[in-house]
């Protein structure tokens, strides 16, 4: 091995040795993505107001509004509950009355195509009897990672992924 060949190599060095290359990467990845336009932007604001009034509705533990967020038809992948309108308002009001403060805080939110995802907190005082485990009066709070498909300016379908172990660790105390 030489001598060159333990020297860090310069900022410069590298950008004359790899710039073309990276050049062309940069060139492809760019025909590649898709280009922003009013229609993406429209979409991108809508599923933001969508996103909004879900959030809005849950937050204010109101299932009423449910039929102008999610299509009837409505898909729920998590196994959790049945699919349909009708089982997510049920869903809803039986996790308000488990979590009498239930709230929703939406920490990331991507919009593609036709889907939206979330990183979402969840807090609630635990007061019921919850996964089997006795009231503790504790506040806890638990993750998701939520992705929805948008159908119609509604959401239609639902896949998650639950942080159950978080609030199993609180709801022992642990």
């Amino acid at each position: 091995m030489s001598k060159r060949d333990t020297q860090p190599i310069s900022r410069r060095t590298l950008v004359l040795s790899y710039g073309g290359g990276a050049a062309v990467f940069a060139a492809g990845l760019a025909a590649s993505t898709p280009r922003a336009n009013a229609a993406g932007a429209d979409e991108h604001t809508a599923y933001g107001r969508l996103l909004d009034r879900y959030l809005a509705a849950v937050n204010a533990h109101d299932t009423s509004t449910f039929p102008e967020i999610f299509t009837e038809a409505y898909i729920q992948h998590s196994g959790r509950n049945p699919s349909g309108l009708q089982a997510q308002v049920a869903n809803f009001q039986r996790i308000f009355e488990n979590w009498p403060d239930f709230q929703s805080h939406i920490e990331d939110r991507i919009f593609g195509a036709d889907r939206i995802v979330a990183r979402v907190t969840f807090s609630g005082t635990h007061s019921r009897t919850v996964l089997g485990f006795a009231p503790t009066g504790k506040k806890v709070t638990w993750g998701a990672i939520d992705i929805w498909r948008v159908e119609n300016g509604k959401l239609a379908e639902h896949w998650d992924i639950v942080d159950v172990a978080a609030l199993q660790r609180q709801l022992r105390g642990d």
